[in-house]
């Protein structure tokens, strides 16, 4: 029996300019319903404000930032819909 995998999509609102001394440049993702997360992704995986990441909740359990490449992930209170309509517009 497949495995269901299910993703939500978030945009990524803000990127950080600077890097930790692991390499890794902080990213604020929100869903459409203000759901929030703050990443830490490499170069090779860091998106540009504004992109649509889908990530993937295997089986309905939490999100999977670690098959995005996504380390650190950090749950964030729920945004403001002034935030939403200003990152989904």
């Amino acid at each position: 029996m497949a495995t269901v995998v299910e993703s939500k999509a978030f945009r990524v609102f803000s990127v950080s300019s600077n890097a930790n001394s692991f390499g890794l440049r902080g990213m604020l993702l929100v869903a459409a319903d203000g759901e929030a997360w703050e990443v830490g992704a490499n170069h090779l995986y860091v998106k540009e404000r504004g992109s649509t990441v889908h990530v993937p909740c295997p089986c309905g359990y939490g999100r999977s930032f670690s098959e995005l490449g996504y380390e650190i992930p950090t749950q964030l209170p729920v945004a403001p819909k002034a935030i939403v309509d200003k990152v989904w517009a």
